[in-house]
């Protein structure tokens, strides 16, 4: 039988423009230095900058290919049968926590869309 290979690359980034910088060669002095520039990264150093800190975000590679490149981009606060095993793991407060975190994400990204004007057909 043959195997079936896939390219593990997002939609979002097949027809994205490139999204290195040139290696950084001075010293910086910031508030925060965030490690990585995916969406966590990215999203961390919003909030920080609107709170009046600098921040300087670093990348080995290029912004928002790397995990988050390669993720599906779903998002969804979880309401399966799947949550027991959150609660078998991190008890029933940890399994609440997991659910308004992920609910809080996308309200943060909705937040986002509306603030930019992003066409994204955000659902």
């Amino acid at each position: 039988m043959a195997s079936i290979h896939f390219a593990k690359q997002a939609v979002w980034t097949s027809n994205q423009k490139e999204t290195s910088f040139p290696e950084l060669t001075t010293e910086l002095e910031v508030d925060v230095v965030i490690v990585g520039g995916g969406i966590t990264g990215i999203s961390t150093a919003y909030q920080l900058i609107k709170e009046g800190k600098t921040v300087a975000i670093l990348e080995a590679l290029e912004v928002g290919k790397g995990t988050t490149g390669s993720s599906t981009g779903n998002l969804y606060a979880s309401t399966d049968e799947h949550l027991h095993k959150i609660a078998d793991k991190h008890r029933e407060t940890g399994m609440y926590a997991v659910v308004e975190s992920r609910s809080a994400a996308i309200d943060f990204i909705e937040q986002r869309i509306k603030e930019f004007g992003i066409d994204c057909e955000f659902k």
